[in-house]
């Protein structure tokens, strides 16, 4: 991305449904790094509230119970805010988080701001997670790691979409001569699968 903003995957600047709520935190990566428990709390707290939104078990009938939506909110944030909370490098460390339930999706969104370099080697491992059977490239991860190879392998992304049914959109922003802001968008479904 020579200059301006590059999407991949499913990214959506407005959201197709009625947003019935919408919650935002502004963070510090350097403020989690240094109290790692942060990244769990934040998730946590997000889900927790947003779990409110959903039916008990009993009463779920076509869509996800109270318990499974705050268990997955609260996976997928971790997920996503231990991403930007890991990988923020430069002297830009505030790390956004956004949460929109909509009337058949959650929009989870974190971002944050990285080097160029840094924001090229990520575009080319989502390439890779969205372009494919991501079983197979699991494994084929899993067994890498294994092996001894690099930690940024796209593991978590993976899980995401395999295990959570997530739909993932990446936007990637120029902001300054070797900044990018890199935006992850998840949409987890809140209907029965």
């Amino acid at each position: 991305m020579a200059s301006g903003t590059e999407i991949l995957g499913t990214f959506k600047e407005q959201p197709a449904d009625p947003v019935t709520s919408e919650a935002a935190l502004h963070l510090s990566c350097t403020d989690m790094l240094q109290h790692w428990r942060r990244v769990s709390l934040s998730s946590d707290f997000l889900a927790k509230y947003y779990s409110f939104y959903f039916p008990y078990r009993e009463k779920a009938k076509g869509r996800i119970s109270r318990e499974a939506a705050e268990n997955s909110i609260s996976f997928v944030l971790n997920e996503l805010i231990e991403n930007t909370a890991k990988y923020s490098n430069t002297a830009d460390t505030a790390v956004r988080v956004r949460v929109l339930l909509l009337e058949r999706t959650i929009q989870l969104e974190v971002s944050n701001a990285v080097t160029a370099a840094l924001a090229e080697v990520f575009r080319a491992s989502m390439r890779e997670v969205l372009a494919g059977d991501t079983e197979a490239l699991y494994i084929s991860k899993l067994e890498a790691n294994l092996q001894g190879a690099r930690s940024d392998s796209g593991l978590g992304f993976l899980t995401l979409i395999n295990d959570y049914q997530i739909q993932l959109g990446f936007k990637f922003e120029k902001t300054g001569n070797d900044i990018c802001r890199i935006t992850v968008q998840a949409s987890m479904n809140c209907e029965e699968a």
